[in-house]
């Protein structure tokens, strides 16, 4: 499975490549705090209910020609639909430790 790391992926975003990150949390959570330029796609909840179908079907229209990083709190969700999406056949990675890890690292 593929993850990137929270000072790898800082780096992509200072230097403009083309990724598209994605925060799978609540909006309640991704309005408290998120990566700059991500986009809520809040589906963690049906991930976590067993809806992965559902889940996967909201984010159908994320790019084909992107690197897409998935993010949740700690990484677990995240790896699962970074995982999911690969299969599908997508450039997707999670990143390693979550927004967590993302805090830590701006520290």
């Amino acid at each position: 499975m593929a993850t990137i790391d929270p000072e790898t992926l800082r780096t992509k975003l200072e230097n403009g490549e083309d990724v598209c990150v994605v925060d799978i949390r609540s909006e309640e959570d991704y309005e408290e705090n998120h990566i700059e330029n991500s986009e809520n796609r809040p589906i963690r909840e049906a991930l976590l209910s067993g809806n992965v179908e559902e889940a996967l079907a909201k984010l159908d229209d994320l790019p084909d020609d992107k690197e897409l990083v998935m993010v949740c709190d700690a990484g677990v969700a995240s790896t699962e639909t970074a995982q999911q999406l690969q299969d599908q056949g997508k450039n997707a990675s999670a990143l390693d430790g979550g927004l967590n890890a993302w805090e830590q690292e701006q520290e």
